[in-house]
């Protein structure tokens, strides 16, 4: 899969902007502040439905504007081939200051974000990536769940699920003691739960096997790399049934507590990955550049995670993720992606050697031009 066009219009500083990519992906290169991440996140939101960095749709709105378009199309992986076979998916998504969002694939509109998500996926590269390490759970916790979401829809419906029966369950916190309520949601809640501990456990297991060898290219063999989940509930027999049951009980034995704090403060949303170098914590024992190196290391090994289970290709956005690394390790990052999916750079001046393919871009103030 490749994105071979995009459409921005009133989107952060792109008031209106149309390019065509080759398969290979593009370079943008300009000062800071002319629109290059503006771009990655336009890719990533077409992609996800998402901002990588977090954004609200409303920010994404230009000044003085009431609504934004970004729309695409993707060429799959039988685009190109000896039988002239062509699969060409387009997707539109326009959203407005009011919050109506309208989303649509080849022309039909889409209902919900679990329909729009993992189509197309996606992995980002950047400076605040450094967050994954240093920063609180909830960051690990949003990787970890948007990685698995796109190689398995199972679990995006789980934990979907989960969500709702959680958030009706603290709506009861405070409100009432009937253990008959509490035991419809805690039961879903339980269900869901075991499901995406389950997947976690297993994503997390092959993840740091890949991030280990991804660290050892990088840092040189330096120091070993290791991610774990931990998971707040402790079950030592690793199976669905027994982690259900785990939690049925736990939830029932907090709702006093619970009701105090209103809020649900035991289950997968509490869990936490945890990183370590040598047998020691990252985020308390290592630099910031072994911190860094840990961190593109996870995403490299998520996005080889995704190739594995999905095949087909991706996009990589790396938006000067390897700005702060030295020479030596900047060196080893590039050939890392290339070859693996259709990869979008944004930096204000590219050191390393790309293929000749890739599309040269300079930005200016929202303009770009090919260089």
């Amino acid at each position: 899969m490749h994105l071979q066009t995009l459409i921005l219009q009133n989107f952060r500083n792109h008031e209106s902007l149309s390019i065509a990519f080759p398969k290979e992906g593009a370079l943008f290169e300009g000062s800071n502040g002319a629109g290059k991440s503006n771009i990655l996140e336009g890719i990533h939101l077409l992609c996800t439905g998402r901002s990588q960095r977090g954004a609200a749709r409303a920010d994404m709105i230009a000044y003085g504007r009431e609504a934004a378009f970004v729309s695409g199309e993707f060429c799959f992986d039988d685009c190109g081939g000896d039988d002239g076979g062509v699969t060409v998916q387009s997707a539109a998504l326009g959203f407005s200051r009011d919050k109506k969002t309208v989303m649509k694939i080849n022309g039909d509109n889409v209902g919900s974000y679990a329909e729009w998500f993992g189509e197309r996926p996606a992995v980002s590269f950047g400076a605040d990536d450094l967050e994954l390490v240093y920063g609180a759970p909830e960051a690990r916790r949003k990787f970890l769940d948007m990685l698995i979401s796109q190689t398995d829809r199972a679990y995006l419906s789980a934990l979907m699920s989960y969500r709702r029966a959680m958030a009706c369950r603290n709506a009861l916190l405070g409100k009432t003691n009937d253990a008959m309520q509490f035991e419809v949601y805690e039961q879903a809640m339980a269900e869901t739960a075991a499901k995406l501990v389950f997947a976690r456990v297993e994503a997390v297991r092959e993840l740091s096997a890949l991030t280990e060898g991804f660290y050892a290219e990088i840092s040189g063999g330096a120091e070993a790399a290791v991610v774990e989940y931990a998971p707040k509930i402790k079950n030592d027999n690793f199976d669905t049934g027994d982690w259900q049951k785990a939690y049925l009980i736990s939830l029932a034995q907090r709702r006093e507590r619970d009701a105090e704090l209103m809020y649900t403060a035991l289950g997968p949303h509490r869990d936490d990955l945890r990183f370590t170098m040598g047998g020691r914590a990252a985020k308390g024992h290592a630099s910031q550049g072994q911190c860094r190196s840990f961190a593109l290391s996870l995403k490299l090994a998520s996005a080889r995670f995704i190739e594995q289970k999905r095949g087909g290709g991706m996009v990589f956005l790396v938006d000067d993720a390897v700005s702060e690394l030295d020479p030596e390790r900047t060196s080893r990052v590039y050939p890392l992606l290339e070859g693996r999916g259709q990869v979008f750079i944004a930096t204000p001046r590219c050191q390393a050697t790309l293929g000749g393919r890739v599309l040269r871009c300079v930005v200016n103030s929202g303009r770009v031009t090919t260089a």
